[in-house]
Formats: structure tokens, C-alpha cells, sequence
């Protein structure tokens, strides 16, 4: 089963992407939920690597650049919500008279590019280039996570923390909340660490709403 979960559709920003999970028309298994459950690690595949094609099934080089991102949001796709009129056909009738109506409904997600991956290794910060339209969409592995937030010198680090908490989003002290909770299974030596980033921004959640 490959850990590709859908492709970029959209962006609302430089950092702000947005993902199309794989439909049942796309792949045979869809994503399984905690593949892009808020907090997941993912990667954004860069040009020149194409996307790739949901036909072929075939996921990118574990070493090719590519944006590493999180998902911290997610939205439903049903234009059937909006249809008040009436019915003309079942559900189960349209999958075999008009399946192509399927691709009407979709689950997307919010991914905030924290950095990204190239042959000097991973990176935390602003990136420089940005994803295209159609660019496949993978979770990243427990080694790739680590690797993603040790430095130069093999330490924990969260560059990206105070570049996300500036972010105008409600989600965003929960998803660092998260992020904090997520890491400390990868990195149980760097708990002290890690417990006081965490009230620092249980702190600031509170604080700042009201000030």
C-alpha cells in the first residue's frame, strides 16, 4: 500500500496548500484517516520530479526535493448539500448510470509547508520554490519526522514554531499543541525541553485571544 494520500489542488498562499485525497475513482484503498489527520507530517513533491499519476500508482524517490508540510486543516466537498431539488435518481443508481458524479464530492486538506527536502537534507524554514498543481502527496515516514527536526548538530530543534504561531489561525495553537505531543515519542530524551515549549504556547493561547 503506498503512503501517497492525494494531490495538490490549490494554494492560499506561498506556505498554504491544498490537498485532494484520493478518491475511490482514483485508488483501489483510500488513505486511511490517521494518514491525514491533523498534525500529520506530509511531503509535497517539487518540480522537475512530475507528480505522479494516480494511474501508475508509483510513489517519488524517498530522496527527491520536495516541501515538508502539516496538515492542519480539513474540508468537505458535497455539492449535493446546496441541491434541494428533487431527486431523480438513488445514490447507488448514480455509481452505475453516472459514476463521474462521484468526483463532485471530495475530502481536502490544509498543509502549511514548514520547510523542505533536497540533497543537503532536510530543511526547516521558509522554502524558496513552491509546488504545482498536481503534485503528488505522501505522509512521511517516523525516520524522515526525526530527521526533519534534528539540526546540524543532531538536536531537536522547531525553527518553523514562531514563523506558524505569527500565522492570523485559530488552529494553529493546537496544531503546535499537537506538534509538541507528536514529537516527544521521537525525541523521549528531549521531554524537559519539549513540556516547556509546550506551556509557552498553552500560555500564549490563552493570553493573547484576550490581549
Amino acid at each position: 500500500m503506498t503512503d501517497q494520500i492525494g494531490v495538490i489542488v490549490n494554494s492560499n498562499s506561498h506556505i498554504d496548500y491544498v490537498c485532494q485525497l484520493h478518491g475511490p475513482l482514483e485508488r483501489e484503498q483510500r488513505p486511511p484517516p490517521d494518514a491525514y489527520a491533523f498534525g500529520s507530517f506530509v511531503a509535497i513533491s517539487l518540480p522537475p520530479f512530475p507528480a505522479t499519476s494516480p494511474d501508475t500508482g508509483q510513489s517519488p524517490r524517498a530522496d527527491a526535493p520536495c516541501l515538508i508540510g502539516v496538515v492542519y486543516n480539513s474540508m468537505l466537498v458535497n455539492p449535493n448539500f446546496t441541491n434541494l431539488g428533487p431527486r431523480l435518481t438513488s445514490q447507488s443508481e448514480q455509481t452505475v448510470f453516472s459514476p463521474d458524479l462521484l468526483d463532485e464530492t471530495a475530502t481536502l486538506v490544509g498543509v502549511l509547508a514548514l520547510g523542505w527536502q533536497d540533497r543537503a537534507g532536510p530543511q526547516q524554514g521558509t522554502p524558496r520554490l513552491t509546488a504545482e498543481v498536481g503534485a503528488t502527496v505522501r505522509r512521511l515516514t517516523g525516520e524522515e519526522i526525526k530527521q526533519f527536526h534534528r539540526d546540524a548538530r543532531g538536536q531537536l530543534s522547531l525553527r518553523y514554531a514562531a514563523a506558524i504561531l505569527a500565522l492570523n489561525n485559530t488552529l494553529v495553537p493546537a496544531l503546535l499543541l499537537d506538534i509538541i505531543d507528536h514529537l516527544g515519542t521521537y525525541f523521549p530524551q528531549e521531554q524537559a525541553i519539549l513540556q516547556i515549549m509546550r506551556d509557552n504556547v498553552a500560555w500564549k493561547s490563552i493570553v493573547q485571544p484576550a490581549g
